[in-house]
C-alpha cells in the first residue's frame, strides 16, 4: 500500500512567478509615479513664476517701501528684486530655484514693473519646460499692462 503524502505551502514556482508580476507592476507603477512628479514639478515650478510676477506687481502698486519690483528669469532660477533693476549682488534678492526637473526660457530677462500703473517694463513668452520631454511645457505671458497669464 502506498501512502500518499500531503504537503502544504506553496512551491518555488508558484513563489516566483507571484515575485515576478510584482516586480512588474511595480516597475510599471514607478515609472509613471516619476513621470507624475515631473509633470507636478512643472506645473508648480510655472505657478510659483506666475505667483511672483503677480507679487511684484502688486507690491509696485502699493508702493510697498516707495520702491518698484521686479522677477529675473534665468534658465535654472528665479528671483525677485527691489528696485527698477536686477542686481545679483543685492542682499535683498529672494531667489527660487526651479526644479532639477524643470527648466525656463524667456524671451526676456527681467520684469520690473511701473509704480502708479503697474505696466510691466517688458512683455512676452516665458516657456518652462521638462528636461526629459521638452514637449512638455507651460508658457507664460506677460503683457505690457504687467497681467500674467499661465497657459
Amino acid at each position: 500500500m502506498m501512502l500518499r503524502r500531503r504537503t502544504f505551502g506553496f512551491t518555488l514556482v508558484e513563489t516566483l512567478v507571484v515575485v515576478g508580476i510584482i516586480s512588474i507592476i511595480s516597475a510599471i507603477s514607478l515609472t509613471s509615479l516619476a513621470s507624475l512628479s515631473r509633470n507636478e514639478a512643472l506645473s508648480a515650478n510655472a505657478s510659483a513664476l506666475a505667483a511672483r510676477l503677480r507679487d511684484a506687481r502688486a507690491r509696485t502698486l502699493a508702493s510697498v517701501g516707495g520702491m518698484q519690483y521686479g522677477v529675473y528669469i534665468a534658465t535654472t532660477s528665479i528671483t525677485f528684486f527691489t528696485g527698477s533693476s536686477y542686481d545679483p549682488s543685492t542682499s535683498t534678492n529672494d531667489v527660487f530655484a526651479l526644479s532639477r526637473y524643470v527648466n525656463a526660457s524667456s524671451s526676456i530677462q527681467s520684469v520690473v514693473f511701473e509704480r502708479v500703473t503697474g505696466n510691466s517694463s517688458a512683455s512676452g513668452t516665458i516657456e518652462m519646460f521638462l528636461l526629459s520631454d521638452s514637449a512638455k511645457k507651460k508658457t507664460l505671458t506677460v503683457q505690457t499692462s504687467g497681467l500674467v497669464n499661465v497657459q
